[in-house]
């Protein structure tokens, strides 16, 4: 069954929060400490990666300010490179970049629909 961009990019929004959600304010050494947080957190932005790699590319043209190749280098390095993992990264990416990236993804959700109702 294949999904709609518009149920990807709400795919992302949502799993972007969960990142939030999982991570937030915990830092690097925070993360460190907190298996359950940092696994989770991972698996998020590993989804919300998975979810920006099936966008259709007139999407992602219409919002070139996304950061769509970043969020999907970062669920590559995830998934293959597991080990290489930089904390200070992630810590960053969920305490700095992912509640503007939510902000986005609702800004062109929102025109999508007033596009197509």
């Amino acid at each position: 069954m294949s999904r709609s961009d518009i149920d990807r990019l709400r795919d992302a929004r949502d799993f972007a929060g969960h990142a939030q959600d999982n991570a937030e304010g915990l830092g690097p050494i925070g993360l460190l400490g907190a298996d359950r947080h940092r696994h989770a957190a991972l698996y998020d932005l590993v989804v919300l990666g998975e979810a920006f790699s099936k966008v259709s590319p007139e999407i992602k043209a219409a919002a070139p300010g996304i950061p769509w190749r970043s969020v999907i280098a970062l669920r590559n390095i995830i998934v293959h490179s597991y080990w290489q993992i930089d904390l200070d990264m992630i810590g960053d990416v969920i305490d700095n970049r992912i509640g503007p990236l939510i902000d986005q993804l609702d800004e062109l959700i929102a025109l999508i629909h007033l596009q197509d109702p």
